[in-house]
């Protein structure tokens, strides 16, 4: 190629460069430009400043927990030069000592809390006298959102707390936490949080908790449950696990205090698994029920030839299905128990949820459990029989109770009876579940007559009945099983009584039991039967059951 030509070519690719470079830079400018317009027509979305978080209610709209203003103090300790002197200044006012506040400072290098609730009538003379000494560099009094629990310690594990920084941490408070405080929304000046709508019932609650309280006067046990349930529905009314605490004061509380023993406490239930044993034997039907047990007091059999000797409180003679849950005999329901199929038996304890975790919107809920078969030994199934070498909770029992108030079918406990928005629209709410029927309507009518026996004379739950008044009641007292001593000798006992009322048309299960009482008497009958005895007449009192005139 020519001088001439290379020039020409060079030129030419020049002129292409530079037109290719022009080209970038305007688009480059162009988005710039446009890129500037955007950003001067964008707005921030308009997001609420605060979110209020929603309220917990009973069954009847009272107020379980509130948001509510409170102040704090806190103060600057690297900018104090005489802390005793500022300690003597502030302390009338926030119901402490000087040494505490004190102590307390000297803490923290910056900034410390130095209360997290003054009283309100405190507030407005502390904020005067910081500014009247014009501390106010040092000292600040700060508002802040909390909650205040009106009912103090009645259903305390079961509403639950929140933190400092009101966010739910137990119970209620916890699992509704995404409802009862969202996010801050779009478009709002402030969010409002649901209001969680509970089945309890506080008027009932009452009645349980002072039942409790008398419990634990009279026999000093270690821990009680108590709780009643809904026939109709799965509802829980009232549930109460002792000892409790109050909710205001939640920080003061200890780890046993918090714990919902009602659903995470595991026990052998004793006595009063029988009623399930029973109805499970009489729908297998595979014992012999035609003829009547022998009680002397004892009832052997032979295994591998190793006599296994079962023990009963007492000689009870002739016994029938119903006279065993009357006088609560060992021996018979152990007898009908070994003559069932292992597997089906098993299956049966499988469909009334005793091998499960009931699904409740609260934290801690245990599974109850029995042992495959595959593990049992020769003792196994007569024991477990009559409630023990198995695991459970009060909320499983009960659940399995509703399958003898309806016939043979399971209802599903509840305690969130509905979520309602702040127009008072409702987000969500809970519907009746209902298992396929675990035994027939014959087995569940036959198992509530022996109930019934039970509380008439010379049954054990002779101090649940009231006149006028269908109850059906078992009681339980089970020996508790030492796992330092591997005895159950020196274990304890826990002492309790299931009933269901009334029996022509159940509206309430009502289950109490004291675990290792220590004064007045071991037994489910003198423990947990007056109990609910109590209750029911708590519950004629307030119209919500009916004495039938002879």
């Amino acid at each position: 190629m020519d001088s001439t030509k290379k020039n020409r070519f060079f030129s030419i690719t020049l002129k292409i460069i530079t037109a290719l470079f022009i080209i970038i830079i305007a688009r480059l400018f162009f988005l710039m430009i446009v890129s500037s317009d955007k950003s001067k027509e964008y707005d921030d979305p308009n997001v609420a400043s605060a979110v209020v978080r929603g309220n917990i209610l009973d069954t009847n709209d009272k107020i379980l927990a509130i948001e509510v203003p409170y102040y704090s103090c806190s103060l600057r300790v690297d900018k104090i030069s005489n802390l005793e002197e500022i300690a003597q200044l502030i302390s009338p006012y926030l119901d402490m000592e000087e040494s505490e506040i004190v102590e307390i400072a000297n803490r923290y290098q910056l900034q410390a809390l130095i209360k997290d609730r003054i009283d309100d009538d405190k507030v407005e003379p502390l904020q005067n006298k910081i500014k009247e000494l014009n501390l106010q560099n040092i000292g600040k009094v700060e508002k802040k959102e909390g909650r205040d629990y009106p009912y103090t310690f009645h259903a305390a594990q079961s509403i639950g707390f929140v933190g400092s920084d009101n966010e739910g941490l137990e119970g209620i408070e916890y699992t509704m936490n995404d409802y009862l405080s969202p996010s801050p929304q779009l478009n709002e000046e402030i969010t409002y949080g649901d209001d969680v709508k509970l089945t309890l019932d506080m008027d009932i609650q009452y009645l349980v908790d002072l039942e409790v309280q008398n419990i634990n006067r009279d026999f000093d046990p270690e821990s009680i449950v108590g709780i009643v349930l809904d026939a109709k529905t799965g509802d829980i009314l009232a549930m109460t696990s002792y000892p409790w605490y109050d909710l205001n004061s939640f920080k003061e509380s200890s780890a046993d205090e918090k714990q919902n023993k009602v659903i995470s406490m595991l026990y052998e239930p004793g006595s009063v698994f029988k009623i399930f044993s029973l109805a499970l034997l009489l729908d297998l039907d595979q014992a012999d029920f035609e003829t009547p047990f022998i009680c002397d007091g004892t009832f052997s059999f032979n295994e591998d030839g190793k006599e296994i000797t079962i023990k009963c409180t007492h000689e009870h003679g002739t016994v029938t299905p119903q006279l065993m849950l009357k006088y609560s005999c060992n021996g018979a329901i152990s007898s009908w128990a070994l003559q069932s199929d292992s597997d089906d038996y098993y299956e049966k304890l499988n469909q009334l949820g005793f091998n499960s975790k009931i699904d409740l919107p609260l934290n801690g809920v245990a599974r109850s459990r029995i042992a495959d078969p595959s593990t049992w030994s020769v003792r196994s199934k007569p024991t477990i029989s009559f409630g023990q070498e198995m695991s459970t909770t009060a909320i499983n029992l009960v659940s399995a109770a509703t399958a003898l108030a309806n016939d043979g079918i399971i209802l599903k406990p509840h305690i969130v009876k509905s979520i309602v928005d702040s127009d008072s629209n409702v987000v969500k709410e809970r519907e009746i579940e209902r298992s396929d029927p675990i035994f027939d309507v014959a087995t569940a009518d036959e198992v509530l007559e022996g109930m019934e026996l039970a509380t008439q004379e010379g049954g054990t739950a002779t101090k649940t009945a009231i006149e006028g008044l269908r109850v059906g009641s078992k009681t339980g007292t089970a020996q508790l099983y030492n796992s330092e001593t591997k005895s159950y000798e020196d274990g304890g006992v826990l002492a309790s009584t299931l009933s269901i009322v009334p029996l022509e048309d159940p509206k309430y299960i009502i289950y109490f039991a004291a675990k290792a009482p220590t004064k007045g008497s071991i037994w489910g009958s003198n423990i947990a039967g007056p109990a609910v005895h109590g209750i029911l007449e708590g519950l004629v009192s307030q119209n919500k059951l009916t004495i039938k005139k002879q």
